[in-house]
């Protein structure tokens, strides 16, 4: 299992997740980057802007999920 890292980015902010989590692959990691992004926009509209970038243990970004109105589909 790989472990994956969940940063938020918000106009020009970084949320970083120094924690990770362990997934098979980066479709699961992905998966748990699009609940992150549900939770976001259920909270706040404010963060409608933002995404949630999936990193590799080497803090390279392998994918990102907007963080959109449209969440709530995931």
């Amino acid at each position: 299992m790989n472990r994956y890292f969940f940063d938020v980015v918000c106009e020009g902010r970084e949320y970083i997740d120094w924690k990770g989590n362990h997934f098979l692959d980066l479709k699961a990691a992905k998966a748990h980057a699009a609940k992150i992004a549900q939770e976001l926009v259920q909270v706040s509209s404010d963060n409608v802007s933002c995404s949630v970038c999936i990193a590799d243990e080497h803090g390279n970004e392998l994918d990102r999920v907007s963080i959109s109105a449209d969440c709530h589909r995931y």
